[in-house]
């Protein structure tokens, strides 16, 4: 679990962080992609990892506008269109009676040939909570006008998710079989402290472990 950490200390905090979860990178020998924070506002932290990347950039990136997660195969079917600069597309979601449906779809945004704009191009199911399997759609902008890219990452298969990590009770010993994970827990509790009925804290270091009171 160590290489989750970093995302305990993004600007976004962890009282809001519902589960972590890792990609996989395909071309790399044991697969170990980015690893990622979702938080209960539906957006993400990625802490990028460079493996497998032409661009070698790694560390925490900024928090997504809206994250949802799809079929790497519907993914496919979109990620090339929608990043191609010579074509206006968007990514929406597919409303009816003003509601959403759990579907998103790419559609033209100008006419492209015999496709008239509002053509749909791909139309697929997404879910709001990551799942193994699934891959992340970090949302920052739906449109991708001619010239841009767009402004959404795709990432790669999930390939395990975990639930937020528990806080550390002030009665729950060091160690054992309290469910206590030092990598996860330790961290957790140092960045969201128990608190007094005050609003205060008093920390004292005790041999062998560390107290709250």
């Amino acid at each position: 679990m160590d290489d989750y950490q970093p995302l305990f200390s993004t600007k976004k905090g962890t009282d809001d962080i519902e589960s972590l979860f890792r990609t996989q990178r395909p071309n790399e020998p044991d697969g170990v992609g980015s690893t990622y924070a979702h938080f209960s506002d539906a957006t993400t932290v990625r802490n990028r990892s460079g493996a497998g990347h032409k661009d070698k950039t790694t560390g925490i990136q900024s928090p997504s506008g809206k994250t949802i997660y799809m079929n790497p195969k519907d993914i496919d079917r979109v990620i090339g269109i929608f990043q191609n600069p010579e074509i206006s597309t968007s990514f929406v979601p597919v409303m009816e009676n003003g509601k959403p449906t759990g579907k998103v779809a790419l559609q033209y945004d100008e006419d492209y040939g015999p496709k008239k704009a509002g053509t749909v191009i791909h139309q697929a199911p997404y879910e709001t909570k990551p799942k193994v399997g699934l891959a992340p759609v970090e949302i920052w902008g739906s449109k991708s006008p001619i010239g841009s890219t767009g402004n959404i990452h795709f990432g790669n298969k999930i390939s395990e998710v975990h639930p937020r990590p528990a806080r550390l009770s002030k009665d729950l010993p060091l160690g054992g079989n309290s469910g206590y994970r030092p990598g996860v827990d330790s961290l957790q509790h140092s960045l969201n402290p128990l608190k007094l009925a005050k609003g205060g804290m008093i920390v004292k270091p005790l041999a062998g472990g560390r107290k709250t009171i």
